[in-house]
Parts: C-alpha cells; sequence; structure tokens
C-alpha cells in the first residue's frame, strides 16, 4: 500500500503556495437546506419523497408523532422512508412528512463551484502547525505560523461588504491558479478557472 508521507504533503504545500491562491464563493442551490412538508401514503411499507439528500425528517398523523428507528426508518440518500416490521404506522396509512433537502455530496471530479459569484485574492498564506496554544484559530483548531514547509497551510481572505452585496452564500472553493486582473474578482472578470482545491458548503 502507498502513502503519502509528510514531507511530500509539504512539498505539496509549499507548490500550492507559490500560486495565485483565490478563495471563490457562490449561491449555490437555492433548494439546499429547503424545507418541505408533504402528504405521503405509504405504499408496500415505503414512501419515496420527491428530494433526496434528505434530513430532519418528521413524520406524524394529527397530533402523533412517530419515533425514527422505532417506527419508520429513512434512507436519507435516495429520499426513502420504510415502515419497520413493528411501526405503530399503519400499512398503506397517509402520514405527513416533514423535511429538509440537505446540500449533496461533492464529486471529486468538480471543477468550479455550481453557482460562482465572485473570488477574493489571498491576504496571508502561511505554513502552519497545530498547536493548542498557537495564534492561528481556526474551526478545526489552534495552530502557530512555521517558516519551514509543513503539510499544513493557513490561508486568509478578507471581503469587503459591498462584495456580492445582497446575495446569498451557500458554497465556497479554494482556488490556485486564477490569472489576477483584481483584487476581488466577479464572475465576468475570471480569465481562467484554474484548479479547484477545496470546497466547502456554507
Amino acid at each position: 500500500m502507498s502513502i503519502l508521507t509528510e514531507s511530500g504533503r509539504a512539498a505539496i504545500a509549499a507548490s500550492i503556495k507559490e500560486q495565485s491562491l483565490h478563495l471563490a464563493w457562490g449561491g449555490g442551490d437555492t433548494n439546499w437546506e429547503s424545507s418541505h412538508q408533504v402528504e405521503k401514503v405509504f405504499v408496500e411499507g415505503e414512501i419515496a419523497l420527491d428530494h433526496h439528500t434528505i434530513k430532519d425528517v418528521r413524520v406524524f398523523t394529527g397530533q402523533t408523532v412517530y419515533q425514527p428507528s422505532i417506527d419508520y426508518i429513512v434512507d436519507s440518500s435516495s429520499g426513502v422512508i420504510k415502515r419497520t416490521e413493528n411501526s405503530s404506522i399503519r400499512a398503506n396509512s397517509a402520514v405527513t412528512v416533514e423535511y429538509s433537502e440537505s446540500t449533496p455530496p461533492e464529486l471529486i471530479t468538480s471543477e468550479k463551484l455550481l453557482n460562482e459569484l465572485g473570488r477574493r485574492t489571498a491576504d496571508e498564506v502561511l505554513f502552519c502547525t497545530g498547536d493548542e496554544n498557537g495564534e492561528l484559530l481556526t474551526p478545526t483548531g489552534r495552530f502557530r505560523s512555521s517558516n519551514v514547509p509543513t503539510n499544513n497551510l493557513y490561508l486568509k481572505f478578507t471581503f469587503d461588504f459591498t462584495d456580492a452585496a445582497n446575495q446569498v452564500i451557500r458554497e465556497l472553493g479554494v482556488m490556485v491558479g486564477t490569472k489576477v486582473k483584481k483584487n476581488y474578482l466577479e464572475d465576468r472578470d475570471i480569465l481562467n478557472q484554474k484548479t479547484w482545491k477545496i470546497r466547502e458548503f456554507c
């Protein structure tokens, strides 16, 4: 089995650090995280919803709220709800289903955001290493900057209040190698899309 060693990862990080880095943001799909309520009938013990992937499923009839795993099982990736063998939901009965449409998992082959609004040039790109007392605070923990290459990069981007004003941001992506015309790029300003390294949903 092959592995990529820490020094190999540090070499990749060093290569990325030398390139033009931008944080792209976009509006994504307006259906992501949207809520739905539908009346459905269990047919042969199943309900197929109109959306997938789904989450936060609630099944009820009037004031009776059924229990997940006890009365029904949800396959969130296919959007199918199945009655359990000893369910208190009557066979072939109508129920109300409330659920949210999840943000779908990103494909490894993706090269761009679904609905990009703009990009901002990186203010800072630093090698860093994990340190609980580090000065760099991130959602995954604290880091300290390093003068020698490491397998971690700390990227800092500062967006202006006027960037994509009045837009809903649902997706982010770090882009490598974008040709620069100015610090903030709208979609029409991007000369080449180049490589997309990381994506995150908001």
